[in-house]
């Protein structure tokens, strides 16, 4: 590409403040430099791990949080305000206070609406729900289920919040789970689904598959078989719904479609990552590698040195146990799971961190930063691959 082709310095304007959003900011500055003028239009004045709120409930404490005030640090220009709706033709959002900002290049990655899971259930949306999910615990004598419904986009916090019941309430009340899955976490196939069913029954979870809540009634779960199961508390974990944004294409339930690169189709200079996407499974950890996919491509439009990749989909998960944690792996995109361990791949399941740098949500770059407390540079200092431990 010839110097007279790439801009000097390109804007790329992120809208979001979640973990595809913030991951993209920091890649970008990583693979960019100076190629980008890197903006964050995010709500919220901090990230919150949101992953970690699942022990909210039962120590008290707030899911813990990195401030976005020192992005700055970073030279990342920061926008308080939310998505409202994008004129790809004129490369200009609208923020839902009515104010305008151009781009160049457009990372969206709002996130999702949760909505409630199960009518008449408790819905857990993370630390903000811990004291009714931590008083409903308490208040049960008998049983308490967990139920994930069918539009729950990522079930692994349904079975920490079971487990995590049962090892703080050891004479409290049964512990059931109930989800559409055939198996416990089928996602991450059949090793370790066992190895969460053992971990289950040893802490005396009961697991019921491929069953639909339908709705809560008094002290009774209804079942899509018309089914009826007591419990003194059902818990359920949200549904998502997509933002419906202006100006760009969507499914019929809101979700942005995107490419292998994370590029919007028909919106020129588009690209979307994380929950906000069709992609089904809304995880941090994948939200984080889409959007690296989509600053891997505006960086060498803008000028890079790289051949961008396309999103692969590796899954990651840490289940918290109360105990020592499990730690999971799939490649979800790969073809023949039988060559895996002569590639040198690790195992699915693992009581060891199967990849580096640790941390609940596995973000090329975001992991570190947040392990720093947003330590202006340090997701910059650390050029070491993303790495996985045997």
């Amino acid at each position: 590409m010839s110097s007279t082709s790439v801009p000097a310095s390109i804007r790329v304007l992120v809208a979001g403040g979640g973990v595809a959003a913030l991951e993209s900011v920091l890649a970008l500055r990583a693979l960019a430099g100076s190629r980008v003028r890197v903006e964050l239009l995010a709500p919220a004045s901090e990230f919150v791990q949101r992953p970690s709120s699942v022990l909210s409930p039962f120590s008290g404490r707030q899911a813990p949080s990195v401030p976005l005030d020192r992005l700055p640090d970073l030279g990342v220009a920061r926008h308080h305000g939310a998505l409202a709706a994008v004129d790809p033709a004129a490369h200009e959002v609208r923020t839902t206070d009515g104010g305008r900002l151009a781009y160049d290049r457009l990372v969206v990655a709002p996130g999702a609406h949760a909505i409630d899971g199960v009518p008449g259930a408790i819905t857990f949306r993370g630390s903000i729900s811990a004291g009714a999910v931590e008083g409903a615990i308490r208040d049960a004598h008998s049983r308490v289920v967990f139920v994930a419904p069918s539009e729950a986009g990522w079930i692994l916090p349904l079975y920490e919040l079971a487990l995590l019941t049962a090892h703080e309430f050891p004479d409290g009340p049964d512990v059931t789970v109930v989800t559409p899955e055939p198996r416990p976490l089928n996602v991450f196939g059949p090793v370790a689904s066992d190895a969460l069913a053992r971990l289950l029954d040893r802490a005396g979870v009961e697991f019921i598959g491929r069953t639909r809540a339908v709705e809560c009634v008094g002290n009774r779960l209804v079942t899509g078989d018309d089914g009826l199961l007591a419990a003194d508390a059902v818990i359920s974990l949200p549904r998502m719904r997509g933002r419906f944004i202006e100006g760009l294409p969507c499914d019929e339930h809101g979700f942005i479609p995107t490419d292998a690169n994370a590029r919007v189709a028909g919106a020129e200079h588009v690209f979307a990552a994380g929950d906000a996407t069709t992609e089904p499974i809304k995880q941090g950890g994948l939200a984080a590698q889409q959007a690296d996919a989509a600053a891997e491509a505006i960086a060498a439009e803008a000028g890079a040195l790289l051949i961008p990749r396309p999103y692969r989909r590796v899954l990651r998960g840490v289940v918290l146990t109360g105990e020592t944690p499990l730690y999971l792996r799939r490649d979800l995109d790969e073809a023949d799971a039988v060559i895996r361990p002569l590639r040198g791949m690790p195992p699915g399941v693992s009581r060891n961190q199967l990849w580096w740098p640790e941390g609940k949500v596995a973000g090329r770059h975001l992991t570190s930063f947040v392990a720093e407390g947003g330590r202006p540079g340090a997701a910059l200092a650390d050029r070491r691959p993303f790495t996985h431990h045997g």
